[in-house]
Formats: structure tokens, sequence, C-alpha cells
């Protein structure tokens, strides 16, 4: 499962990531997400959890619309992230559908209008983005830091999940002091407990 590339920089991974993704077809993206979404759905430590974390999926990312319709349908409470740029940091909003409310940011992500900003405590799941991870839970995100900093504002039992392709999985990555790893990585073909 881990792909095997030489310890290389944050950026040099970056690159080949975004490249290998997109390479990915429609179906493929469409097919895996769905492959992910049912591990993630079988899995017992995340579905005894309530207030859950999702990112809103754009390009060619594993989506998790299904995810967040599922979760709602589940009863479960629903959070999305919106980016508050000039403070460098990450606001967390309520949401109760996919329906209505959204705009797209400076980034080309999708993110919520007018609905309740909560803090990070409320949260018990946390559904993380990357573009590669590495078996003991090592994550490389865009670089904004973003999800490192919720990370540190997060409850101690709050479960931290990485959604993934197989083939962001790697050996090793680098990680700076700051950088925070997730427990779980679920891919189409595994679930990593980290």
């Amino acid at each position: 499962m881990a792909c095997a590339i030489p310890k290389l920089d944050k950026a040099a991974v970056r690159k080949m990531m975004i490249r290998r993704r997109n390479d990915l077809t429609p179906n493929e993206v469409v097919d895996y997400s769905r492959e992910i979404e049912e591990s993630l759905f079988s899995c017992e430590d995340f579905l005894i959890r309530d207030s859950i974390l999702y990112y809103l999926s754009f390009g060619k990312e594993v989506r998790t619309d299904a995810m967040i319709a599922r979760s709602l349908k589940l009863g479960k409470k629903v959070y999305v992230p919106r980016i508050l740029k000039a403070e460098n940091k990450m606001e967390i909003c309520e949401i109760n559908n996919l329906e209505t409310g959204f705009y797209i940011n400076n980034f080309g992500i999708r993110e919520p209008s007018e609905v309740p900003v909560v803090s990070p405590n409320k949260l018990d799941a946390i559904v993380t983005p990357g573009l590669a991870f590495d078996s003991s839970g090592g994550r490389i995100g865009f670089g904004g830091g973003y999800y490192d900093r919720l990370f540190m504002e997060l409850p101690g039992n709050s479960l931290r999940l990485g959604v993934a392709y197989d083939f962001q999985i790697v050996d090793s990555l680098h990680q700076d002091a700051w950088d925070k790893k997730v427990q779980k990585v679920i891919t189409e073909k595994d679930t990593l407990n980290c």
C-alpha cells in the first residue's frame, strides 16, 4: 500500500501528489470516494462520534458530500470549515444541509455563509484532507497550517481521521515540530491505524 518514495521536501511531495491526483479520471474519483465512504462508515470508532467536522471537497479530492449527507441522515451534527485568511485561522461552522448558503472562497473551496460558528471543543471527529500521509499519521496538506492549528484546540478524545487515495500513502514524510498527526487514514484499499 505505501508508496516508496525517497525522502523529499514538502514542496516536492505536494507537487508530485497534486499531479498524481489530477491524473485521476472523474469515474475513479467517484468510485474511490464511495469505497472510502463505506470504510469510514464501517469504522466503529467513527460511528460512535456525534459531532463531525468534514472538509468541503474540491477538484479531485476525496469527495465528502455523500459522507456529509449520510452523517446528517444519521442525526449527527455536521460542521465544515471557513477560512479567515487575514487572521490565519479556520472557523468551525455548523450546517444542516448541502443545498444552501455556500460561496467559493479565494482558494476555490466552498464555504458556508450565514451559519453559526462553534468552538472546536464541540468536535469529536475530524475528517481531514491531505496531499500525503504516512503510516505514523504524518500528514502534508497545502501548507497553510490550518488543520495543525485546529488539532491543538481539540479535546483530547477527538478522533483525527485522514481520507486519501491509496497512492497518497507514503513510507515516511518529513514532519516539522508544528505538524500534527492523524490517528487513522482511510483509503479505498485499507484503513491505517497510526
